[in-house]
């Protein structure tokens, strides 16, 4: 079925409003759904409201779509729900110097594996001292590429 040509298409901005509301700490994200307990704000919103809840900590975050309004009660649809506590960091893309293991491999006699900001992981010879492999994003990756260079330089089949 096609939207009838008659339908009224007006901004968002002008037709709906956005609120947030701070609530006390000991409410939980249960506690904002029971529509009973919107009895002291329910004169406040309309349908097509959108309420972001947040509490007083800002441990969590609700962002709510108002579709029934009576006395004493507010019932709401659920957008978006997040608990800010549980954050996530993002992995590092390069192996960093400090996450290595103790008991990581070492570089073959003569090589040097170290990091550097510029070229992440690189694999160098101690004499004459010349990065031979470099952006690697662990060191053992670095480690790999300085056995492959130690086995051509030393005439062995990689």
């Amino acid at each position: 079925m096609k939207i009838p040509a008659i339908t009224k298409l007006n901004g968002a901005d002008f037709t709906r409003t956005l609120r947030r509301m701070v609530v006390p700490n000991g409410m939980t994200m249960e506690d904002v759904s029971v529509p009973g307990n919107w009895a002291n704000v329910f004169s406040l919103v309309k349908v097509d409201d959108e309420v972001i809840v947040i509490p007083e900590d800002r441990t969590w975050r609700l962002h709510l779509l108002v579709v029934e309004v009576g006395v004493g009660f507010v019932r709401t649809a659920l957008l978006h729900a997040i608990d800010l506590t549980k954050t996530v960091a993002k992995a590092s893309a390069v192996e960093q110097p400090g996450a290595v293991p103790d008991d990581a491999p070492e570089p073959p006699a003569g090589y040097t594996v170290n990091f550097a900001p510029a070229h992440k992981w690189r694999a160098m010879t101690n004499d004459p001292h010349q990065v031979v492999s470099k952006d690697h994003r662990t060191r053992a990756e670095a480690i790999a590429a300085a056995n492959a260079h130690a086995r051509k330089a030393s005439g062995i089949a990689a």
